[in-house]
């Protein structure tokens, strides 16, 4: 059996990813992000894994998606274990990769319409 992509041209979706840059749609950042299916969000004030905090879920948490996809960079890079806690109290899950692989990971996901936010640290 043949399997095509259906994909609604309003759903945000990762066009290109290189390091310190993505492109959703016909926006570009450069900056650490968030992005839905159907928002975007260019400010968000994570700059470093280091200094991630329950603020910063906070901000990701509130769109009430299932799942987190947490890009940390050129490289995958843990946060503190206190932080996975606080999205599973939450009834979310946390999942941590490097940005090309958050990207990617996004993609797939939003295809088959999962409630995902995909976030973005932007390392310079």
């Amino acid at each position: 059996m043949k399997f095509t992509e259906h994909r609604d041209s309003n759903v945000f979706a990762v066009k290109h990813y290189e390091p310190g840059l993505v492109k959703v749609n016909n926006l570009t950042f450069t900056e650490s992000c968030f992005i839905t299916q159907f928002t975007t969000e260019s400010e968000w004030p994570c700059n470093s894994i280091e200094t991630l905090n329950t603020d910063h879920l906070d901000q990701l948490l509130a769109t009430k998606s299932e799942v987190i996809i947490l890009g940390t960079g050129d490289k995958q890079v843990f946060p503190e274990p206190k932080l996975f806690a606080y999205c599973a109290s939450k009834g979310v899950g946390l999942e941590v990769m490097a940005n090309d692989a958050a990207c990617r990971t996004y993609n797939v996901l939003t295809t088959e319409d999962r409630e995902v936010v995909l976030a973005l640290v932007m390392t310079k």
